[in-house]
């Protein structure tokens, strides 16, 4: 397993994952939206969002190549706040640590290359327990925020990060990825 950054070939098969986490996870007028992320994503002067100085998107492929997941971060303009976006793992394959992997890796990224920035996302009830696990605590709750029925959570990375260190060690166990904790 590995994560490298998306390229254009990727966009059908990020799609085929969020169409599968649709519901519950995602709301079907939110696939415009995704498709828009992506179409921006690798263009040197274009970003998806306003106010952005940079957008980041990776993937996570098994040894074959195939997609597991995928997921990103932007930041604003003045590099104080890197915010989660679009990420997601097959459904097939929640609760298989691929999902941790990639949260992890961001984190990473973002303490190593912007230690400054907070780290924020915006998920839904259906994923507050998941972030909560890594350090992340609700700020705001939203009802209904991103669908009807879909409220959303609005978080930031309160976690100790040199507490945190997780580290992936590289073996599959029947799809599962073994984490251990560094001391």
């Amino acid at each position: 397993m590995k994560a490298r950054n998306f390229e254009e070939r990727d966009t059908e098969a990020c799609l085929r994952i969020f169409d599968g986490n649709c519901p519950p996870y995602f709301a079907t007028e939110e696939r415009t939206a995704f498709e828009h992320w992506l179409a921006c994503q690798g263009k040197m002067l274009k970003n998806a969002y306003k106010n952005t100085s940079l957008e980041t998107y990776r993937v996570i492929e098994n040894e074959g190549g195939e997609l597991l997941g995928c997921g990103g971060y932007y930041l604003n303009l003045d590099q104080t706040e890197a915010r989660f976006a679009w990420g997601m793992i097959r459904r097939e394959l929640h609760q298989s640590g691929i999902g941790t992997y990639l949260a992890m890796q961001r984190i990473e990224e973002i303490k190593a290359n912007y230690p400054l920035a907070e780290i924020t996302l915006a998920t839904s009830q259906h994923t507050v327990p998941f972030y909560v696990q890594l350090g992340f605590e609700v700020l705001d709750i939203i009802p209904s925020g991103f669908a009807p029925k879909l409220d959303k959570y609005e978080m930031k990375f309160k976690g100790n990060w040199t507490d945190l260190k997780l580290t992936c060690i590289f073996g599959w166990t029947q799809n599962n990825i073994i984490w251990k904790h560094i001391n």
